[in-house]
């Protein structure tokens, strides 16, 4: 079973998406975890700060005073004065806790001999700051003594839009991934198209080279690509069309100089040897007819043109035939509704004869079934020979491939009977299967696309 992330695509939005998620995870334990940026410590105004509010506070007049405590607030900062109240000095650190002792020492150091106090707000209670309160996500203050016998009151807090923004963390966090991944999957998709395009041409390579050229669009590097597919696939097609012209041009000769030598046979007085050269000369011909043949189906042109063809009916004359010609053929299992099949008529005729030929060269009898199976039909040639061994059944389709290797036409041929059956089975989007039958003899199987319009 193919896995969703055999996908391109696939692949490279999920690492987007999974650095996305990593990332939003990443922001809320930052913002959230104990001892990150909402830590109390780093909520406390800073030494320089409370003494500089501290010294304005002192030096200005009392009328003004209550107007400087309004410009100081904001919503990170709560100030206001306490009339009177002494402070003890609560700055001695707790034992066991460097770095409170560092805290106050801060403190006691930057705010110039003045008394503070640094308390935590929890649960509606105000309690003397602790080292158990670093890192504690709750508000605090600092109590500072002013000279004017008067305490001054700093409570820092989280600014509301700082409350909003935390609690909506999430999901301007979930609606930015949405985003992410909507642009995202535009931006695969205009880049896996092309790849997608490139990949089923090279498939389509395989059965036919004169598919359409790959348009030039998308990336440089996609372009470059489909351009560099172009011209290989041109290259492809120039060298077997010369290869097949050769061979032509060679089979042209050939045959010139065996009409010569025909007509020289017959002034041969040997009656038996006359017909042993004639023989010889028959065998060169059909092997020059199978060579040329085999050529030209291999070329990949593309394939015939196909029409419906009702498979019964033509088996069902073949085997007439044949058996007008003395030939043992049988068609077991003939079917009472037609089956049609998308395939070239010649085509088909050359397959079937091929496939028969070859039962009756190694057993002297055929038999031949046909039957529908999901989008195909199903056309099985059956002997009842002594078969071939297990490991030479993916040999018997290779070109000049034979078990027996004299390549006389009378035990068998050159070994490209099987092999055109197989080329023009595949150009034309079927195939073919070979196997040993257990009661023994051979078993081909014909694969070919059912009509889909019937």
């Amino acid at each position: 079973m193919r896995s969703l992330f055999d996908s391109l695509a696939v692949r490279i939005g999920a690492v987007f998406l999974i650095g996305g998620i990593a990332f939003q995870v990443a922001l809320l334990i930052i913002v959230f975890w104990p001892g990150g940026p909402a830590r109390p410590v780093f909520l406390l105004p800073s030494p320089e700060q409370a003494l500089a509010m501290a010294s304005a506070l002192e030096k200005a007049p009392p009328a003004l005073r209550p107007d400087i405590v309004r410009a100081l607030n904001s919503d990170a900062l709560i100030v206001r004065i306490k009339p009177s109240g002494e402070i003890p000095d609560d700055g001695a650190p707790l034992k066991n806790s460097a770095r409170l002792e560092r805290l106050f020492a801060r403190y006691a150091k930057g705010l110039d001999g003045r008394a503070f106090r640094v308390q935590v707000r929890a649960g509606g209670q105000v309690n003397t700051f602790s080292a158990n309160d670093i890192g504690a996500a709750a508000p605090v203050r600092l109590l500072l003594s002013l000279r004017t016998g008067e305490t001054l009151v700093l409570e820092r807090t989280r600014a509301p839009a700082l409350r909003r923004l935390m609690n909506r963390g999430l999901l301007i966090g979930t609606v930015g991934l949405v985003i992410l991944a909507f642009v995202l999957g535009i931006a695969l998709r205009q880049t896996a198209h092309p790849i997608k395009r490139l990949s089923q041409a090279s498939r389509q390579l395989a059965g036919n080279l004169d598919t359409p050229d790959l348009s030039l669009n998308g990336p440089s590097e996609i372009r470059e690509l489909s351009a560099a597919f172009n011209e290989m696939k041109h290259t492809i097609r120039s060298l077997i069309d010369d290869r097949t012209r050769m061979l032509a041009a060679i089979a042209h000769d050939f045959r010139t100089y065996l009409t010569r030598l025909r007509l020289r046979i017959e002034f041969i007085d040997d009656k038996d040897q006359r017909t042993r050269a004639i023989t010889d000369i028959e065998e060169m011909n059909n092997l020059l007819d199978d060579t040329l043949t085999f050529a030209r189906e291999i070329s990949i042109s593309g394939a015939p043109k196909t029409r419906s063809v009702e498979i019964v009916a033509e088996i069902s004359n073949l085997t007439a035939t044949r058996q007008e010609s003395g030939h043992a053929v049988e068609f077991s299992d003939r079917p009472e509704t037609p089956i049609i099949a998308a395939c070239a008529p010649l085509a088909l005729r050359r397959m079937l004869d091929n496939l028969v030929d070859n039962a009756l060269r190694y057993a002297g009898s055929a038999r031949l079934s046909v039957w529908s199976e999901s989008a195909f039909v199903m056309v099985a040639v059956e002997d009842s020979g002594p078969g071939v061994p297990d490991e030479a059944l993916s040999r018997l389709t290779t070109p000049f491939e034979r078990l027996e290797t004299s390549r006389a036409r009378h035990t068998g041929g050159v070994g490209l009977g099987l092999s055109i059956v197989k080329a023009l089975a595949e150009s034309q989007g079927g195939g073919v299967s070979i196997q040993n039958r257990p009661e023994g003899g051979l078993r081909v199987t014909l694969r070919l696309p059912a009509n889909s319009t019937d």
